[in-house]
């Protein structure tokens, strides 16, 4: 005869809670775990016997039986006087997580393409003060390609001085620069210190006037004021992006 053991009965209690846990994490539902583990301690049982070790009602283990039946986790050992049941291995729920998961790998490059194709919600960024500003330039100067329209005459000296000492690093980063540029006094004097190449400007025709300094970067655009304080809207939209490099490329393409 077993001998009891204080605090055995709680810790047989929970060690069975936590594998029904596993088994469900596995893909069984609460039940269908509470019988199966029945079936697995007592190697074989008759319906009734697999109730009561399971703790549910008689007519939902026949279900749950033929539940676990359906999944290859239960056997029928026919008898003259009654049906046992007897629990195939516990493998079983490792080979169905392996065809699960292949399924899913087999698929997945068609459900990223429905995921990445989902309409995008345009998200805007503001940024208030000249020390605001200026990160917002090294953000931007961290991308391969920007295109900008704007006139200098409206930057601060102070501003334009500081966003001016990331076109020391173009040609090394291989940044690919293109300005569509207002054609004043200002902005004249600053192409006469550039090196065209991989940082190109042009001048756009006499009445354009380009009042914010405005720049498209990877999927955004930033728009600048300088007016009253400097400050900054930036809009993350691929969409909005490519509205506006398309109208940059159209006017770009027309101006010598």
């Amino acid at each position: 005869m077993r001998a009891w053991i204080p605090g055995q009965a709680r810790n047989d209690k929970e060690k069975n809670m936590q594998l029904e846990e596993v088994l469900m994490n596995l893909g069984l539902n609460e039940k269908q775990a509470k019988v199966y583990l029945a079936v697995l301690q007592m190697g074989k049982g008759s319906v009734p016997a697999i109730s009561v070790k399971a703790g549910t009602k008689r007519p939902t283990t026949y279900l749950l039986l033929e539940e676990l039946r359906m999944k290859g986790l239960v056997m029928l050992l026919p008898r003259k006087a009654k049906v046992l049941y007897t629990a195939n291995s516990p493998e079983q729920l490792l080979e169905e997580q392996r065809e699960k998961q292949q399924l899913i790998k087999a698929n997945m490059p068609e459900l990223m393409a429905m995921f990445n194709t989902k309409k995008e919600k345009p998200k805007v960024t503001y940024y208030q003060g000249g020390e605001s500003v200026v990160k917002l330039y090294d953000e931007i100067f961290k991308e391969k390609e920007i295109d900008i329209f704007a006139s200098l005459g409206a930057i601060p000296k102070e501003l334009l001085a500081k966003a001016e000492k990331h076109f020391a690093d173009i040609a090394k980063n291989q940044t690919r620069v293109r300005e569509l540029l207002q054609s004043d006094k200002e902005s004249i004097e600053y192409t006469n210190r550039r090196e065209q190449g991989i940082h190109q400007i042009k001048f756009a025709p006499k009445e354009c006037l380009f009042p914010t300094d405005n720049i498209i970067f990877g999927n955004k655009l930033a728009i600048f004021s300088f007016k009253d304080e400097p400050m900054a809207v930036v809009i993350e939209s691929s969409d909005v992006a490519q509205t506006y490099k398309s109208m940059f490329e159209i006017v770009w393409n027309s101006v010598k």
